[in-house]
């Protein structure tokens, strides 16, 4: 038997457990099109729990890029987007995604999470990239429908006085699991108080390049008892050789807050900082 043969015979969980190795792209556009058996195994849908697409986004997902080539080729889809291979990858995965990463291309980012959210019940992991204020607040109505979410990563934190604090709050409801959160942005007293009120038992927070005055640290630091792992490096709005924050995070196994300054380099060449330009500062 020659080798193209073996693999085209190969039993199908083999070749789902080799496939378990390659690109979405590979087991989208390629794997399929060899013979029936490996179609077969390339809609497994163990192989499409985990959509991480931020990866190289700029080469992988442009109009122009080998993807879409494929795309034209061998599905005679001649409007390749981002949207729609993404549809296409959860389609795949029927209900089963457990994590999903999605990078800023997205025409309707709003459109999409809200799919995700109707098709993938089982999430535990996902990644969001920066969204407008309207998209921000559709979010604690979404988080109801992931009751397995474990870990949860926004590349801006929601900036509205009412969203974030709506957020934890629907996490803490409806995610006893819970455990791990990742943004950036201005973290304001209300933000703050909600951390300490809605998740005390958040084991990991990064919060690093963020504007974090003293006084919301401390309030995490105190709140938040269960933390395992705290990261705010980069910071402005503290000092990372405070003594006070070192005391409170030395109960913390991994603590770091290294580069954080009370002011940034603008205030400290003569500028003032305080609440009102925040959002000049995390831009």
């Amino acid at each position: 038997m020659d080798t193209a043969a073996a693999w085209a015979d190969m039993e199908t969980d083999c070749l789902v457990h080799v496939f378990a190795r390659l690109d979405l792209e590979d087991l989208a556009a390629s794997a399929p099109f060899v013979c029936r058996g490996w179609r077969r195994a390339a809609a497994d849908p163990s192989l499409w729990r985990a959509l991480d697409l931020r990866r190289d986004h700029l080469a992988r997902f442009m109009p122009w890029g080998p993807l879409a080539a494929a795309f034209a080729r061998r599905y005679a889809v001649h409007r390749f987007s981002l949207a729609g291979f993404l549809r296409l990858c959860v389609s795949r995965g029927r209900g089963s995604a457990e994590d999903v990463a999605l990078p800023p291309l997205l025409a309707d980012p709003a459109d999409e999470i809200v799919h995700i959210s109707l098709q993938c019940p089982r999430l535990r992991r996902l990644a969001l990239p920066q969204l407008t204020a309207g998209d921000e607040a559709l979010l604690p109505d979404l988080i109801p429908r992931w009751p397995l979410l474990e870990h949860l990563e926004l590349d801006t934190k929601p900036s509205s006085s009412s969203s974030f604090p709506a957020l934890a709050a629907q996490l803490a409801l409806h995610c006893p699991g819970f455990a791990s959160l990742k943004t950036s942005g201005a973290v304001k007293p209300e933000d703050a108080a909600a951390l300490a009120r809605s998740l005390p038992g958040l084991r990991s927070l990064c919060l690093d390049r963020s504007y974090l005055p003293r006084e919301q640290l401390l309030a995490i630091l105190t709140g938040c008892r269960g933390l395992r792992e705290f990261s705010a490096r980069g910071c402005v709005g503290f000092d990372d050789k405070d003594e006070e924050v070192l005391r409170q995070g030395a109960r913390i196994q991994r603590f770091d807050v290294g580069g954080s300054k009370l002011v940034d380099d603008f205030a400290a060449g003569g500028g003032f900082c305080d609440s009102s330009d925040v959002d000049v500062i995390v831009m």
